[in-house]
């Protein structure tokens, strides 16, 4: 709704898990790099651990498409609230290997393990993208680690990539820890990194204006906590709010304001101002 008045070309701040709003940071690019070696090396598991908000999702977005792009089968899952059970159905369905309702456990899982045993032997390399690891159910887990002791895992033919919150308790998933070929730890953005973050974002935008004055930046960090996704919503609220009351650029002070309506944001906030008043 603003972005005419803003002379974008697109809703670049508003969260959606569209690559082409995927602004890469020195630790998102570390992080694909490391995905890519996992991958091209045909290495077992990698974990990707960071706090909420930091684009972990949107990573294995991009992981999937690199692999794809160098000739890999990639299976993406997400894991939220998957039991072993329905994580086999994902997967069986994903690599279109049949089921039919009603199919056991049993089946599903012996369906599996044929595809891979053929995919091994003719060793063409797959590649199984689990998002949300955290919150997939203990026995989901529990088919996670019987994954990795197939021969398609042991032969090289298997990776699987992972990503969980950083508070996920790895205790939970031993097997999984112990043959993790490489955990990757994804930070919240620094001060610069922060302002590099909506900065790249208003390019992919094609917006060839100053939206946010350098206090607004600093503002924007402070509030955020240099957490990419509280960064997007800010701007977000910020840009709305701007364009309703026609500012040349995005001030402190209406940075400031909005963040009181996002209370999981904002840390000091003004409570005279509403966006729905405002925007009304």
């Amino acid at each position: 709704m603003y972005e005419r008045y803003w002379g974008l070309n697109g809703s670049p701040f508003q969260g959606t898990s569209d690559l082409r709003w995927f602004v890469e940071t020195a630790a998102h690019e570390e992080a694909l790099a490391r995905f890519s070696f996992l991958v091209e090396q045909r290495r077992r598991f990698g974990l990707l651990r960071g706090p909420v908000g930091t684009g972990k999702s949107l990573l294995l977005l991009a992981a999937r498409r690199d692999a794809e792009q160098s000739g890999r089968d990639v299976v993406a899952v997400d894991l939220f609230g998957l039991d072993s059970h329905e994580m086999l159905w994902q997967l069986v369905i994903a690599l279109r290997l049949g089921p039919k309702d009603g199919c056991s456990r049993w089946w599903l899982w012996q369906a599996l393990t044929d595809h891979l045993q053929a995919l091994t032997s003719a060793r063409l390399p797959i590649v199984l993208l689990c998002d949300h690891l955290e919150r997939a159910e203990s026995d989901g887990l529990g088919l996670l680690e019987r994954l990795l002791h197939l021969r398609a895992a042991n032969d090289g033919c298997l990776t699987i990539l992972a990503a969980a919150r950083d508070t996920f308790d790895e205790r939970l998933i031993p097997e999984l820890t112990e043959q993790s070929d490489l955990r990757i730890d994804l930070p919240r953005l620094n001060r610069h990194e922060s302002a590099l973050f909506v900065g790249g974002l208003l390019d992919k935008a094609r917006c060839d204006r100053e939206v946010f004055e350098p206090a607004a930046l600093k503002a924007l960090f402070d509030l955020s906590g240099g957490e990419p996704r509280a960064i997007a919503r800010l701007c977000d609220l910020a840009l709305a709010a701007g364009a309703h009351q026609e500012l040349d650029c995005i001030d402190e002070v209406t940075l400031r304001a909005v963040a009181g309506e996002l209370p999981s944001v904002g840390r000091r906030r003004m409570p005279n101002f509403s966006l729905a008043g405002a925007l009304s």
